[in-house]
């Protein structure tokens, strides 16, 4: 299987990463060509077919001709600019910035593979595996503009969904815990082995995490509570 992760670089993109080599070849996109290298060689040694880099930066439009290869059975987004973005944080003119990253450049890529895998009939398949966050599902106020991106980029996918209903199967990750995004750990890893699970499982959408299904649960039966819980979550973090 031919398996393309956005945000390879990242602590989840690395445990994904890791998790997906073993008798797949992996194309891995992202800044950070040092990171990217090291991860290679993780990889082959995992059992990876083949590992590509792809040193592109998703703010800038994707000559996806010239650094990707023909067909991919899976892309795996990992990418996430806005994730620390607190809306008072904002700076306008790094709009067309998040907007790249976290919206319109991983569909330009999506889209383009979903075109090609219809070109060669309905038995093909394309999986997208998107990480999402569950303050797209209760909407805590003080991240509405990192929250919006995930859910935009959920409803497009869901219209690629009914378009190319015979060839898209999508997943939507839903992480509900507090995850360093600065280096691997025990949370990541799991997290990518849950990925793998799902896929195995067919599900569409999966929260990862005790903490988010509880706050999921109490948004349901009141938005208040389950806005008090986070607010305490985060200052106890922060102590």
């Amino acid at each position: 299987m031919n398996v393309l992760v956005l945000g390879a670089s990242s602590s989840i993109g690395n445990s994904i990463v890791k998790s997906f080599a073993k008798n797949n070849k992996l194309y891995l996109l992202s800044t950070k060509r040092e990171k990217l290298e090291i991860l290679k060689n993780e990889a082959i040694a995992l059992g990876s077919l083949n590992v590509e880099i792809i040193e592109a930066d998703l703010q800038h439009p994707i000559n996806i001709s010239a650094l990707m290869p023909e067909s991919i059975d899976m892309i795996i987004n990992a990418a996430c600019a806005s994730s620390s973005l607190k809306n008072y944080n904002i700076e306008p003119h790094r709009h067309y910035y998040y907007t790249a990253v976290d919206l319109s450049n991983p569909l330009v890529v999506l889209e383009h593979f979903l075109k090609e895998k219809s070109k060669q009939g309905k038995h093909t398949q394309l999986y997208y595996i998107f990480i999402n966050t569950i303050l797209s599902k209760i909407k805590s106020p003080d991240y509405s503009i990192y929250y919006s991106y995930k859910i935009l980029q959920q409803e497009y996918v869901n219209g690629f969904q009914r378009k190319y209903c015979d060839i898209l199967k999508s997943i939507n990750v839903i992480v509900g815990t507090q995850i360093d995004r600065t280096k691997e750990t025990r949370k990541t890893v799991d997290l990518a082995k849950r990925i793998k699970l799902a896929i195995e499982k067919n599900e569409s959408e999966f929260i990862y995490g005790f903490e988010g299904k509880l706050i999921y649960m109490l948004y349901r039966v009141s938005p208040l509570l389950s806005n008090i819980l986070i607010y305490i979550k985060r200052l106890l973090f922060k102590s």
